[in-house]
């Protein structure tokens, strides 16, 4: 009897500890695991930027929207439509240059293009009495997350009656 005791003691003390075989697969199974965590992380964050830019172009096209109802002979300038950039933004009528000033440094490498047509229901050439439709087209550089691949050409249009 006392053999057996003395057995199953060298047993328990030796079913105490850990293996280092067993050790390495518990690291490599967390570092997986936490590998997967990073990997999530930096698309959020990507997706997350991408979000700020497209809510911040929306709320820009709010203030283009209320700078031309301020400035009504803005739609029958010879300078409104074209495309705008942080170098040409001078070329703009004036009272559109600071509208285009902060949009165009909220936006990565933006760029602006605003058109002119008709008037959607007499089909009349645009002017202030009968009013006309614009296109406003933003265009950025879209720069995603470190290591989420490289920056893409995203753009938003809006469509305005007046």
């Amino acid at each position: 009897m006392n053999g057996t005791r003395t057995s199953l003691h060298a047993r328990r003390e030796s079913a105490r500890g850990f293996t280092l075989l067993s050790v390495l697969v518990a690291i490599m199974i967390m570092g997986i695991g936490l590998l997967g965590m990073v990997r999530a992380m930096v698309g959020v964050t990507s997706a997350s930027t991408q979000n700020q830019t497209v809510s911040s172009i929306a709320s820009l096209s709010n203030g283009f929207w209320g700078t031309v109802q301020a400035n009504p002979p803005l739609l029958v300038a010879s300078a409104f439509s074209g495309t705008f950039n942080n170098a040409n933004i001078t070329s703009a009528p004036a009272e559109l240059q600071p509208w285009l000033q902060q949009a165009t440094t909220q936006m990565p490498a933006g760029q602006i293009t605003i058109a002119t047509g008709p008037n959607t229901s007499s089909g009349t050439a645009c002017a202030i009495v009968s009013g006309c439709t614009v296109t406003l087209t933003m265009s950025w550089t879209q720069v995603g997350a470190p290591g989420a691949g490289a920056a893409s050409q995203r753009s938003q249009v809006f469509y305005f009656a007046f």
